[in-house]
Order: C-alpha cells, then sequence, then structure tokens
C-alpha cells in the first residue's frame, strides 16, 4: 500500500465523504475504487496504436471555455455541436485519433468544464 495526498474540489470531496459514510467505508478506500475504474476504463485505449472513436461531451459555463481546446486538437475533432441545457452549454464531440491523443484531450476538456465525459464508440 502507498499513501499520498491528493487534493479534490470541495464537492467531490463532500460527494466521497457521502459515499464513505453511507457505504460504512473509508475515504481511502472511495477513492481507491473510483481510481480503479477509471484504470480500467482506459486500458487499451491509451495504448498508441489504438485507434479511438467516440463522443466526449462536456458541460461547461461557456462554449469559450473550450474554444481554444476545439483549435489546439482540430486534427483529432470530427464534428461538434453546441447546446444550451439549464443554463449551461453542453458541447458534444465527436472524435478520431489514437488513445494518447483522444486522452488529452479529453483529459484538457475535464479540466475546462463542470463534468465531461469520454464514451468509446468501436
Amino acid at each position: 500500500m502507498k499513501r499520498f495526498g491528493v487534493s479534490l474540489p470541495k464537492e467531490v470531496a463532500e460527494a466521497v465523504e457521502s459515499i464513505a459514510a453511507e457505504l460504512g467505508v473509508t475515504r481511502s478506500e472511495v477513492v481507491a475504487n473510483a481510481v480503479q475504474a477509471y484504470l480500467e476504463s482506459r486500458r487499451g485505449h491509451a495504448e498508441p496504436s489504438h485507434q479511438c472513436l467516440g463522443v466526449l461531451m462536456a458541460l461547461s459555463n461557456s462554449f469559450s471555455d473550450l474554444s481554444d481546446v476545439v483549435e489546439r486538437h482540430k486534427e483529432a475533432i470530427l464534428a461538434y455541436t453546441h447546446l444550451h441545457v439549464e443554463g449551461k452549454c453542453l458541447t458534444i464531440f465527436v472524435v478520431r485519433g489514437d488513445g494518447p491523443q483522444v486522452e488529452r484531450l479529453s483529459m484538457e476538456v475535464s479540466k475546462r468544464s463542470h463534468t465531461a465525459r469520454y464514451v468509446p464508440l468501436v
């Protein structure tokens, strides 16, 4: 077992504490399970030889929060659309590229939005 500190946004930390209390486990167990699920979900997709095709959805305050990311990763973005949902901006990208390229795009979008999800299609 290895220990290290992790900084989480307040809302995420509160959710972790709530789940831990609900399940009767430690916060570390909740975080470890979440990290394990993330690692399993990216297995294979992060390989340089893997070609990803999928949909990346992001909810942000404004499309301008993502516009420079779109420009920087335009070779991996086949198409995108932008919608307004409950006072937020929902941007849906269709993406294709090698695993690390799509993962970098997903991480950048995640940093600039409230929530982001990549769904592989193949």
